[in-house]
């Protein structure tokens, strides 16, 4: 229930169907007075013409022939109307109709009916000469059965309707939430990385199609320039990488040929900075192939297990170096697939992170658990951690916060360990409960 108010689709569906519903009501509504004020007003026409009828007796005979005329009408059986004569004083000399003397003209009177008790009427109350009163009246009953009957016809069929719209509402709300629906995973595809995904086009060219139309358009040239940008990124770093490479040999020929001295320092301090710009340009070209998508066809079995319990020897004396303490939980064999060097990559940018930017005395965890699903492998710290609005972030390439400014790094390590488990559909999570984390699941593992 909560799914169906919260759709736009089937709240817009409802109140369509809503306004068909009132519209009906309305049109009930208004022919329901229309068709009671027609019946009413044949009703009072039927009293004038026998008021009308009557005045001729009464100016010929007065009222001994009135008398005799109400008479007649009343015996013939045939005739809805009822009759009342009455003298000055109020008693009632002609006439079957058993009320009271009422004022004249027209009037809503109660009358006795002998089979029903008192009963409403209209009636029409005439003067004559000599303070007598005529009264004829028609009973409101047939009226009344006349509402009860279109009240009851059109409750029916505001209850149809109703129904139908409803019906109605959840078929139409069903039928464009599943069209939108559509539009929405192939979004969220996207989202999570899946370029390649574009709207589902059906065969009509209704205007979700040319919507859809409109958006394959839209994501194919964005998926053009992202390509191109991607390309002129690894095109550079390919390019400036050989000029480069030639001046890092130039300067370690260099290196032999000074000794000592201040010149030597510089040559040093040029190489390593040659060094760190060769590394960032190797750490790009590495993206862009990651980027491609190609190098699934490499995958094969990969002990995460024994990976980590690899990776933990050999960091643990940099830690120690460090003044940092560097704890392993990886046991037995858990085998996942992928590419090994790509994960060790991973694991290794996320350890030397954890080394470089947390204080003396920080006690790291490296190690591999497993979970639903899969297996996952993860780095914990009990340093400060990356800020929860800052974590989608850090991710992106080239990004660095404020507090890693002064450590060394090109904001590209977490940058490659998200290519890297993109590649392996491997979802990448941080927590700060019970220090810092950062995993790589994997979402299936393979038997040995």
């Amino acid at each position: 229930m909560k799914r169906i108010i919260r759709s736009a689709a089937y709240r817009m569906a409802f109140a369509v169907s809503l306004a068909f519903a009132l519209a009906t009501l309305l049109l009930g509504i208004a022919i329901y007075y229309a068709a009671h004020a027609a019946f009413a007003r044949e009703m009072d026409a039927g009293i004038e013409q026998a008021t009308s009828g009557l005045m001729p007796e009464y100016r010929d005979d007065g009222v001994d022939g009135l008398t005799e005329a109400i008479r007649q009408r009343e015996g013939r059986g045939t005739d809805a109307l009822g009759y009342a004569l009455f003298q000055p004083g109020g008693v009632r000399v002609a006439g079957s109709l058993n009320t009271r003397m009422p004022e004249t003209g027209w009037r809503t009177i109660s009358f006795l009916d002998p089979v029903e008790g008192p009963d409403p009427a209209r009636a029409l109350i005439t003067r004559l000469p000599n303070d007598y009163r005529l009264v004829i009246a028609a009973d409101l009953e047939p009226l009344e059965q006349i509402d009860g009957t279109i009240l009851g016809l059109f409750g029916a069929a505001f209850a149809v309707v109703l129904l139908i719209g409803l019906v109605g509402a959840l078929v139409f709300g069903g039928y464009l939430r599943r069209r939108l629906a559509r539009i929405e995973d192939t979004a969220n595809g996207i989202i999570a990385g899946d370029l390649s995904r574009r709207m589902t086009i059906g065969p009509r060219r209704d205007e979700f199609d040319r919507v859809a139309t409109s958006l394959n358009f839209m994501l194919d040239r964005i998926a053009s320039l992202i390509s191109n940008l991607r390309q002129v990124t690894s095109d550079l770093a390919h390019d400036l990488r050989t000029p480069l490479a030639r001046l890092r040999n130039q300067l370690e020929t260099l290196q032999g040929q000074v000794q000592s001295g201040q010149q030597r320092e510089s040559v040093d301090e040029a190489a390593e900075r040659a060094d760190e710009v060769l590394h960032l340009f190797d750490a790009i070209l590495r993206i862009s192939e990651l980027d491609e998508g190609s190098l699934r066809r490499r995958f094969a079995p990969v002990d995460l297990c024994k990976l980590v319990r690899e990776l933990g020897e050999t960091h643990a004396p940099l830690a120690e170096d460090a003044g940092k303490r560097l704890d392993v939980r990886a046991k037995g064999e858990c085998l996942v697939e992928g590419d090994r060097e790509l994960i060790a990559q991973a694991m290794i940018n996320l350890i030397e992170n954890a080394l470089r930017h947390t204080p003396a005395g920080t006690e790291i965890l490296i190690g591999a658990r497993r979970e639903f699903g899969g297996l996952a492998a993860f780095v914990r710290d009990n340093g400060p951690g990356i800020p929860e609005n800052e974590r989608e972030r850090v991710l992106e390439r080239f990004v660095r916060l404020e507090e890693a400014r002064s450590t060394p790094g090109h904001g590209l390590g977490l940058s490659l360990v998200r290519a890297i488990a993109d590649a392996h559909d491997a979802p990448i999570s941080m927590t700060g409960s019970d220090g810092f984390e950062i995993a790589l699941h994997f979402s299936a593992s393979v038997t040995a």
